[in-house]
Parts: structure tokens; sequence; C-alpha cells
């Protein structure tokens, strides 16, 4: 027993000292292969020690908005520096390219957002910003108005300005920033615009605000003579759309009806419009069809009859063919140079062939047929896989188009290739399912911006289709885009866009 105690002993002896190696300067101890081994990084398959050699750092916390506006900063300070250094043509991911287009890639990637109290259920069907010169006691006067529409059948004019001011009768909507958000240590970013609501709506309709669109409209990047009217359209209630001129020439704003006359149906839906260049005329898109009406007399024709609603159109530049994008999913181009000046006769018909779009988004192989009527050429129609939301060509090549579905499809079209049925750009990641989302093109033409049924606003590249940025400021669908028209900010060469509007029904957004 006593041999068996010592023996014990001497063995729980050697095994504490056999667990009590000595530590090693740079080195640790392997108990399994029982050496030591060199420390020169994690050791795999090692727990965490409590050393701070060994230790593992911890997992990156999310970005924090300070960092996003500093990383925004720092990358600025970087072109500039680079511009000192090289002149306008800089060096970026070993590339050669321009600084101007560079800095506004920047601002595309990370804009700053204002958003304005007050403009609840104001401006979400339909947003419009021009310059007017109204006569006031003191003679002219250039003034930025804002004209929006709801789709509760309001309409205001809203008064931009760059400084604060104050009246009566109005209620000033303060600007808060809601991108980047706010912290602590950042410092307080001023508001580009400030925006004064009228008490009174201009207009209460019965039904929704469809369009707002300028009479005699121009090029934002140009100084040309502002504009002092607009058309504006209701959606109608019981199928009867309405038509009124806005006149803003006046310190007390005038809205006059335009009521429908020649044989274009005062019974119809009127869900979108557009204005020639020289406001002579307006193209309205109802569900029987798209009419071409004279805004002086009201008289109008339709130059095509669909059965098919005409969701959205847009005048070519030369004024001379109307693009128009039908509810299931065509788009067709109509000429109108056949009948100058006159009302149109019987319009030829057509009998286009097409297939259908799945809900999955697969392409049936059933043919299927409808009817146009129109000056068109069959084989020029563009198919989209939903129904249309918005269209809009490009004003540095008219041959380029831009349509948007309501599947959330956003593509830009080459008209010298339409036959071939493919898009020449695709932009991914915009969410649509339902909604009848209204997207922009900034002033430059580099940029689509446009909101989301996930209530994200996304900014691409059109050249090259790349998302810049997508981010959430607004609990509601930012369903209306438009452009700052301000001169100060066309001076801003640097500038994307000069800046934009977007509405929602939560309230009014600014985007620079």
């Amino acid at each position: 027993m006593v041999s068996d105690e010592k023996e014990h002993r001497e063995q729980s002896r050697l095994q504490v000292r056999h667990n009590m190696k000595p530590e090693l300067p740079g080195f640790y101890y392997d108990e399994e292969k029982n050496r030591y081994f060199p420390i020169k990084g994690p050791i795999p398959g090692a727990k965490s020690s409590s050393s701070s050699r060994t230790k593992q750092k911890p997992e990156p916390k999310p970005e924090q908005e300070t960092n996003y506006q500093k990383r925004t900063k720092l990358k600025a300070l970087k072109l500039v520096y680079s511009r000192e250094l090289n002149g306008n043509v800089i060096s970026v991911n070993k590339k050669m390219s321009n600084f101007r287009d560079e800095i506004q890639k920047t601002q595309a990637s990370y804009p700053v957002v204002w958003r304005y109290g007050s403009t609840e259920d104001i401006g979400d069907t339909a947003l419009k910003q021009f310059q007017v010169d109204v006569q006031t006691p003191v003679g002219l006067t250039r003034k930025n108005i804002l004209v929006a529409g709801s789709a509760g059948g309001c309409l205001s004019i809203l008064r931009v300005s760059k400084d604060r001011q104050v009246y009566d009768g109005v209620i000033e909507c303060d600007p808060v920033s809601v991108l980047p958000c706010k912290e602590n240590d950042t410092e307080e970013r001023e508001a580009p615009e400030h925006i004064l609501r009228p008490t009174q709506p201009c207009l209460v309709a019965l039904s929704s605000i469809s369009s707002i669109e300028l009479i005699g409209r121009s090029d934002a990047s140009e100084n040309s003579h502002p504009v002092n009217r607009a058309l504006i359209t209701t959606l109608g209630s019981t199928g009867r759309g309405s038509i009124f001129i806005l006149n803003v020439a006046e310190e007390v704003n005038i809205l006059t009806p335009r009521s429908l006359q020649g044989n274009v149906s005062s019974e119809c839906t009127i869900w979108t419009s557009d204005c020639n260049i020289s406001g002579s005329h307006a193209a309205i898109g109802t569900d029987l069809g798209a009419g071409l009406v004279d805004l002086e007399t009201g008289v109008g024709s339709y130059f095509l009859r669909s059965k098919s609603d005409v969701f959205a159109l847009q005048f070519h530049q030369s004024g001379n063919i109307v693009h128009c994008g039908l509810r299931n999913g065509a788009i067709v181009s109509v000429d109108l140079r056949e009948r100058p000046g006159r009302p149109f006769p019987r319009l030829t018909r057509h009998q286009i062939r097409y297939q259908s779009s799945s809900k999955t988004g697969l392409t049936s192989t059933k043919k299927q047929w409808f009817e146009l009527q129109g000056n068109i050429n069959p084989s020029h129609v563009i198919y989209m896989p939903s129904s249309l939301t918005c269209l809009k060509t490009l004003k540095t090549s008219d041959q380029y188009l831009m349509a948007s579905s309501m599947d959330g499809t956003i593509k830009l079209y080459d008209q010298r290739m339409v036959k071939r049925g493919v898009g020449v750009q695709t932009y991914e990641g915009h969410v649509n399912s339902h909604t009848p989302i209204e997207f922009g093109i900034d002033p430059s033409e580099r940029f689509i911006l446009s909101g989301g049924d996930d209530c994200y606003t996304r900014i691409w590249s059109i050249k090259s289709g790349q998302l810049m940025s997508e981010n959430k400021f607004s609990n509601s669908v930012p369903s209306v885009v438009c452009w700052s028209a301000d001169e100060r900010q066309r001076d801003r060469k640097d500038s994307i866009g000069h800046g934009a509007w977007l509405g929602s029904r939560e309230a009014i957004f600014n985007l620079l």
C-alpha cells in the first residue's frame, strides 16, 4: 500500500511538471505533439487565449453615417488634389478619367437628401418645378415654383427660394436632413432650397392629378425664357378626365379648364400627357387611345386608337412623332406628319402580333394579337414584360428611348435596332409590382433616378447600367421625380443633375 501511494504521488508530480512547461517568447507548446512551435499567426483550430497576441479582432460594426459623409469628402478631396496636379484628365484605378465625371459619380454614390415638413399627401402623383416671370407692383420678378399634384386631387403651388423667407398666408416647410443621418459629431448642413406652401390648394379636383407638364418647355441646360404656363390633367373619377391650363404669370395664379372638342371623347380616363416644344399642342394618353389637342381651342383628334390604355407617352424632339406605352406592354411610335393642320381622317388598322409574358418573367410560346389604329410601323413595335409606367427620350441622342414597366424592368432602347427586340442597356435592382412610378433623367443625361415599391431610391449610370446607390429615406414609395430648374444650380458644373425633387405620400424630398 505504501509503495502504491508513493508511485501515485510520483506520477502526479511528473504530470504537473509536464503540464507546467516553461513559456518561451515567440513560441507555443503543443501538448499532443509534445513540442514547441514558433508563433507566426493565428493557430488553426486553437481556442482564443487571453493573450493580446493571439486575441482576434472583433467583428467590425455597421458603418456609421458619419463615416459615410467623411468617405464622400475624402474621395472628393483626393479627386481635387489629383486635378491640381494633372489637370482635368486624372488617373482613377489605373485608368485615365475626366475629373468632372468622377465628381458626379461620387455625388451619385453618396447623395444628400432633405425632407420638407408639412408636405405630406400633396405631391405623390405629379411634380414639376419651373421658373416664371411674375408681374408684381415692382415689375417683373423671376421666381421658382414647384407645382405638386396628389392622389386626392389637390393641386398646390409651392414657392421655392434659396433663402428662408416668411410671408403671411403661407406655411413654411422646414427642411430636415435625412441622408446621411445626422450624428452628434456631424456638422450642420444647410438645405439648398426652402419651400413655402399656401394654406389652401390651388385646385381640389374630384379625382387624382394624373400629370403636370410645362407648356413651351425648354432645355434646362440652356438659359432660355421662363415658362409661365403648365398643362394639368386629372384622371377622372367616373371616366371623365379633365384638362386645365395653369397661368402663373400673374401674382394671383389663374387656372382655366379646357373642355375637349372634336372627336376626342370627354368620357375618357386621362392617364398621362405631354406637350410639344412649341407649346401649341398636347398629347394625352387615355383608356381609348392617344389624342392630340390644340391647347388654344381645345379641339382634338385621336392619332392612336387602342383597346389597351395608353399609360405613358412622350413627344419626339422633332414634334412629329409620339411614343406611346400601353397597358399590355407594347411601345408604339406614331407619326403625325401626314395630317398637318386638319382633323385626322380614318386611322389605318393594324393587327399586331406579340408574345405575352407570364408573371414569372418567362415568355409564352402562344402568339396573341391586338388591334391598333394609327400611322405606325408594326415592325418597330417594342415589347416590355408588363404595363408601361414611364417613357423618356434622351435629348443628346433622340434615337435612344428609355422605358420602365410595372414589373420593375428599366431598359434603354436604340430605335434603330428595335427589330432585334432587345434593349441596349438594362438597369438592374429596380423593384416594382403594381405602382405607376416615374423615373427621372438628370439634365446631363448621365444618371437615372427612380423610387421603388420597397421605398428605396436608386441611381444608375445611364451609360454603364451600374447601380450607383440605393437608399431608403422615405416610408412610402417615391413615385414621382423632377429636376431643379434653378439657374443658380446650372452654374455648378460639377453637380449631378442640378438637384432633384422627389414626391411621395410621406413628404417632398430634395436630393443633391
